[in-house]
C-alpha cells in the first residue's frame, strides 16, 4: 500500500512539474502578446491624435474660406450696388 501512494506521489509530481514549465510558457506567451497589443494600442492612439489634428486644422481651414468667400461675396455684392446707383 505504502509503495501504491509513493509511486502515485511521484506520479503527481512529475506530472505538477511538467505542468508548471507548460504554465511558465503560456504565461510567457501571454505576457508578449499583451506587450505587442499594448504597442499596437499606443501606435493606433498616436494615429487617432494625429488624425484629430488634422481634421480640425482642415475645419480650421474651411471655416476661414467659408469666412473668406462670404467677405469677397460682399464686396462683389457692393461693387454690384454701386454700378446700378
Amino acid at each position: 500500500m505504502l509503495k501504491k501512494i509513493t509511486a502515485v506521489t511521484l506520479a503527481l509530481a512529475l506530472t505538477a512539474c511538467a505542468n508548471t514549465d507548460a504554465l511558465d510558457e503560456s504565461i510567457t506567451s501571454l505576457t508578449t502578446k499583451v506587450d505587442a497589443l499594448s504597442v499596437q494600442v499606443a501606435d493606433l492612439d498616436a494615429q487617432q491624435k494625429s488624425i484629430a489634428a488634422d481634421a480640425q486644422a482642415a475645419k480650421e481651414l474651411a471655416e476661414q474660406a467659408a469666412n473668406d468667400a462670404k467677405a469677397a461675396n460682399e464686396r462683389i455684392d457692393n461693387v454690384v450696388a454701386s454700378y446700378k446707383k
